[in-house]
């Protein structure tokens, strides 16, 4: 094996799960994070030439444009009633107020897949638009329909819980 065989498995080793949580926060689904990690490791080592200079970016682009392409496709084939929810929860560590988890699953994908870019990864709505293929003027609204829906579903919960009024607090 080469070392540039070895240097690419190396980055599979070693960030694979880093990855499959930062699919997890965009996708929301353990099953379809362990997938988009997945192909995103796979297609980093065939183009390792290519993306050896900063792979784990190429990575997540990866995983991020797979991830709209799998929604475009999901809102196409399944009705918008059907919720995309199972148990398992990686990205815990990341966040861990159980009201703010609740408000980010309650977003649709491709809001809940910008608030995580942009806010956990600080990426800005010009890098965000270039990994998805969007508009930037797409990211933009779709991110400010975001924080509008998140601040609603905080205050709702603010107000039907004692003892989170700081999310009244953090909510214009």
């Amino acid at each position: 094996m080469s070392a540039e065989a070895d240097d690419a498995d190396e980055f599979a080793r070693t960030r694979l799960d880093s990855l499959r949580r930062f699919a997890y926060l965009v996708c929301g689904s353990a099953a379809e994070a362990d997938d988009l990690a997945q192909v995103a490791v796979v297609e980093v080592w065939r183009r390792w030439d290519s993306v050896r200079t900063d792979p784990e970016a190429y990575a997540r682009r990866v995983i991020v444009t797979r991830n709209v392409s799998r929604w475009r496709r999901w809102r196409r084939e399944v009705p918008s009633t059907i919720a995309d929810r199972d148990g398992e929860d990686p990205a815990h560590r990341r966040v861990t107020d159980p009201a703010l988890w609740d408000a980010l699953h309650a977003l649709g994908k491709p809001e809940r897949t910008v608030v995580v870019l942009h806010v956990l990864f600080r990426y800005t709505f010009d890098e965000i638009a270039a990994m998805s293929g969007e508009p930037r003027g797409t990211v933009s609204s779709r991110y400010t329909r975001a924080l509008r829906a998140l601040r609603q579903h905080l205050r709702a919960r603010a107000g039907a819980e004692p003892g989170h009024d700081w999310m009244l607090r953090m909510t214009p």
